[in-house]
């Protein structure tokens, strides 16, 4: 498999992990990586401030886009840029975005394959986060309730 796809393979899952409620893949993709936050590690408080409902779900759909990937092989690193736009849609609240903004992102190559080693969310437009994380502001800076 070629170290884009891989790669792109791997922000998906990220996707795939928070609009499922998958916390522990979540942590997993993270576990040897640092998430920041407009320029702040959220606090370990933050893995419980997501909003799950009866299916299990946040309701959400993170869409990635603008996509522009640089890898070095030679290195085993590599580096990413793409816009986020989170959708949600609960019976309570109609479907709107909720949260746009910047995923930068390295990486590092391994005998595991490709793993993140950092995602930095920047340049943030923060919608109604009321009906997705119980207090916006511990996971992103400047969220209001």
């Amino acid at each position: 498999m070629s170290a884009r796809k891989e790669i792109t393979d791997l922000m998906n899952l990220y996707c795939t992990a928070i609009d499922s409620g998958d916390l522990k893949t979540f942590a997993r993709l993270f576990a040897n990586a640092t998430w920041i936050a407009e320029g702040r590690v959220p606090g370990p408080e933050s893995m419980n401030n997501m909003i799950l409902y009866e299916d299990g779900t946040p309701r959400t759909k993170h869409v990635i886009t603008n996509l522009t990937l640089d890898i070095d092989e030679a290195a085993d690193s590599a580096s990413a840029h793409s816009y986020v736009t989170v959708y949600q849609q609960t019976p309570e609240f109609p479907l709107q975005a909720i949260f746009v903004g910047n995923y930068y992102d390295k990486f590092a190559r391994s005998e595991q394959g490709w793993a993140f080693t950092r995602r930095e969310i920047r340049h943030s437009l923060i919608g109604d986060m009321r009906a997705h994380l119980k207090i916006p502001s511990l996971t992103i800076p400047g969220a209001t309730p």
